[in-house]
């Protein structure tokens, strides 16, 4: 069995405060204060992320893992893995994969639009600019950019902020940082 967090409580509650922060004001990024050690298939942050926001209650879905990073996730979190993206509540798309349909997965409903999904992208590193983020949560527009992005990601989240305020949310993510990206923000590319 794999090792999660060294201190898994406080760890799993300071990853949390961060994930909050992120989405709280988005495009910004945060540095993750602990991270585990590295799931083979996946960025060490992304462990961290599914070590604190899952559990028994909730259904992910994963891209082809070895099995031991499988076995692990379910250990240590109790999560269940959907056989589909449109079934989950996470969704992870591992560093150069291709983006799953938005509009086919959970995307709230109107007496519960928080019931839909959230997705944890990989992303090569935060820099060069590509878009501009605007609504709740920014004082001012702010200009972001993020390497290895699925391919037409920005105009992916344009079509999905237009089904607002159902749609899906996301969590960019770096090998250190994550970046929130809720369904609210508006995307100006360029």
């Amino acid at each position: 069995m794999l090792t999660a967090f060294a201190q898994p409580v406080d760890d799993a509650q300071q990853t949390f405060r961060v994930v909050l922060a992120a989405m709280a004001e988005p495009l910004l990024p945060r540095a993750l204060p602990a991270l585990p050690p590295a799931l083979p298939g996946l960025k060490a942050s992304t462990a961290a992320l599914l070590y604190t926001l899952a559990d028994q209650d909730i259904s992910v879905w994963l891209p082809a893992l070895p099995d031991e990073t499988v076995s692990s996730l379910r250990f240590h979190t109790g999560m269940r893995v959907a056989d589909l993206p449109e079934q989950a509540d996470f969704i992870v798309i591992a560093t150069g994969m291709p983006l799953p349909d938005l509009m086919s997965l959970k995307a709230g409903s109107t007496e519960y639009p928080d019931r839909s999904a959230t997705l944890l992208i990989e992303a090569d590193g935060f820099g060069a600019e590509q878009a501009e983020g605007s609504g709740p949560g920014f004082a001012a527009p702010r200009r972001f950019g993020a390497a290895g992005l699925p391919a037409g990601f920005w105009r992916e989240w344009q079509g999905n902020h237009a089904r607002f305020p159902l749609g899906v949310d996301a969590v960019l993510i770096t090998d250190t940082h994550v970046a929130g990206l809720p369904r609210s923000v508006r995307i100006r590319e360029g």
